[in-house]
């Protein structure tokens, strides 16, 4: 699931990005159970979390990555 988000171009449609987001919450929910805790703190963890996604993806990736953060949080997911 990941190595899609890494060779989504830059140029990817929106439908393309939003089934992306979609398919990607299950595997994103998967890893916050198996690693509930950030070791110094979430608001460190979203700070750094945050410069790496736009230091390192394109902008259709971080945009994936916008979309998948909403459909989270409209599910009610606490993170």
């Amino acid at each position: 699931m990941a190595r899609e988000l890494d060779q989504l171009p830059a140029d990817a449609d929106e439908p393309a990005r939003q089934r992306l987001a979609e398919r990607l919450v299950p595997y994103v929910r998967g890893l916050r159970v198996k690693h509930p805790d950030a070791p110094r703190g979430r608001q460190h963890a979203a700070r750094t979390i945050g410069k790496a996604i736009t230091d390192l993806y394109n902008p259709a990736q971080v945009d994936v990555m916008q979309r998948l953060h909403e459909l989270l949080s409209d599910s009610g997911d606490p993170r």
